[in-house]
């Protein structure tokens, strides 16, 4: 008993974790029940294009990230050239927009009467008819542009971490600055490198957006439209154990890949690179390289949409818009405060019997790689088998039919929140805390602190910072999510991401305008603040 009161916070950390972990272990129920002739079709039809679609969209959207963020993220950290200091944070900035506000303003500005077309045709004075961009090419193009920041922020991250040793000796070696990037650089950035593709592997296997408005069949589609449009839950979480051992296979594959590959810097005895100088037209170059990305993933879409809603914005209804804004703003504040309290309380509970928690605590980190459609068919199996119990209990005991009450509530979609979103908070989380020297606690437990008021008097108040961070990560994430809240809102619930959506497959691109533009401009709130940390 003693025991388990002096570890009663690792066991309620163990109990949090569960909460996330059971929903997304009931989605295996499926492997037990053979399905219906749904299943069947779907199987014989479409099974096979959901696999290669979501495999030529995952790969080459790694390699084109990967590529595009080690190039800029390596000239930013090696070169001096003009604009550089600007340059390194306005490549974060294309994290701003969702990918599928970049597939609305490509698919216009890449029509036969859009801007990028006129513009072409009148300078090279060649008239050219449109170009098909609701095309898997398209969806590729849309996340090489929009996620390629992830792999970016990584590898410099990485670069910067590399001691100015390595490259002296392999300059003394003989090699030359190509030749240190592929043979020193990027072998010691592997792990970072390959964390960030698993990002946007992840990111891409996890759109909706982009893959409904350019007509892709892919996964995530699938699980919707088996539910929505077929209305067959059994189908949705077949396809969805499909999704989740493909992402098993991935997160395996990224260890593998990483194996010890774990570099240290010894910052005490290792020698700080020193940048190098490119002449005129290498300086020049190296801004161009840089600007193509951000132009591409940021400016040239953020221009599109401002464009949009001045032209749109005596359609607006006003009622209505700020209808949308309280209620995506109140469900994005509300979930990233639930994940952010889970988070605290997980890690702390970790902290203080890492040998209980932290295997539990691990699994419920995973959820940010299941897709937010999963993430919605994991919550409703459990929370329909309570509503099932409940309802019928209230009809056997009291002759009360009181329906469905978890289900197509906003319970429900913050469940699935916390389910999708849980180890953005837990990580920003964990990195506040273990800056935290593990003396002050004994230093308060020997003063009479309970595990309450270390909690909240001394982590809380210490690691403020990455609480706040966490906080605003959720709170963006949650405001672009598309899959999850389609398919739990409640009945009457719109968001700004649902609203812009609609419109764009309506092809009212004007009146999406607006509802994006309001999501963009929430969401570069927590990348300044990013971008600050970039450049101190």
């Amino acid at each position: 008993m003693t025991s388990f009161i002096k570890n009663s916070w690792a066991y309620f950390s163990v109990i949090l974790s569960l909460i996330v972990i059971i929903p997304i272990l009931t989605i295996f129920l499926f492997l037990f029940n053979t399905g219906d002739d749904t299943w069947l079709h779907l199987k014989n039809t479409v099974l096979t294009t959901y696999i290669l679609n979501s495999l030529i969209l995952l790969i080459f959207s790694a390699l084109g990230t990967l590529i595009l963020g080690v190039i800029t993220a390596w000239l930013v950290t090696m070169y001096i050239f003009p604009m550089k200091k600007y340059i390194e944070w306005l490549l974060v900035l294309p994290l701003a927009i969702p990918s599928y506000a970049l597939a609305y303003v490509y698919s216009d500005l890449l029509s036969y009467s859009g801007y990028l077309i006129l513009i072409f045709s009148y300078i090279t004075n060649y008239e050219i008819n449109s170009i098909n961009f609701y095309s898997i090419y398209g969806a590729i193009f849309v996340f090489i542009f929009s996620l390629y920041p992830y792999v970016y922020l990584l590898a410099r991250q990485a670069f910067i971490a590399q001691s100015g040793t390595y490259i002296e000796v392999a300059k003394v070696s003989g090699l030359n600055l190509l030749s240190i990037f592929y043979k020193v650089a990027i072998p010691l950035a592997r792990p970072a490198l390959v964390g960030g593709v698993i990002l946007v592997v992840m990111e891409t296997l996890a759109d909706y957006g982009v893959a409904d408005y350019l007509g892709i069949e892919t996964f995530t589609k699938g699980i919707y439209k088996a539910w929505f449009n077929l209305g067959d839950i059994v189908s949705a979480g077949k396809l969805s154990i499909i999704l989740l051992i493909t992402i098993s296979i991935i997160i395996s594959l990224e260890k593998a890949l990483r194996g010890k590959a774990e570099f240290t810097n010894n910052t005490r005895s290792s020698r700080g690179f020193k940048y190098f100088s490119l002449n005129r037209y290498l300086g020049f170059t190296a801004l161009i390289i840089c600007c193509i990305p951000v132009c591409i993933g940021f400016f040239i879409p953020i221009t599109t949409i401002i464009l949009w809603s001045i032209k749109s914005i005596n359609n607006i209804d006003l009622y209505n818009f700020i209808q949308l804004f309280i209620s995506s703003f109140s469900l994005a504040l509300l979930a990233a405060f639930i994940c952010i309290l889970f988070a605290i309380l997980i890690i702390y509970g970790v902290r203080t019997n890492s040998k209980i928690a932290a295997p539990f605590a691990r699994i419920a980190s995973l959820g940010y790689s299941i897709p937010g459609a999963v993430a919605a068919v994991a919550v409703l199996i459990p929370l329909a088998w309570i509503d099932n119990i409940i309802s019928n209990f209230a009809l056997q005991y009291f002759n009360i039919s009181i329906g469905l009450l978890l289900t197509g509530s906003w319970f429900a979609l913050l469940f699935a929140y916390l389910v999708r979103f849980l180890a953005l908070s837990m990580h920003s989380v964990e990195n506040s805390f273990i800056k935290i020297p593990i003396s002050f606690d004994y230093a308060a437990k020997v003063l009479g602190k309970s595990n309450s008021s270390i909690l909240s008097n001394i982590h809380a108040r210490i690691g403020l910072g990455g609480i706040s961070l966490g906080l605003l990560i959720v709170f963006v994430d949650v405001l672009k999510e598309l899959p999850a809240t389609m398919i739990l809102r409640p009945f009457g619930l719109s968001t700004l991401a649902i609203k812009a959506h609609e419109f764009a497959i309506d092809e009212r691109l004007g009146d999406a305008a607006i509802p994006l533009l309001a999501i963009v401009v929430v969401c570069l709130l927590p990348l300044f603040i990013l971008a600050r940390g970039i450049r101190h």
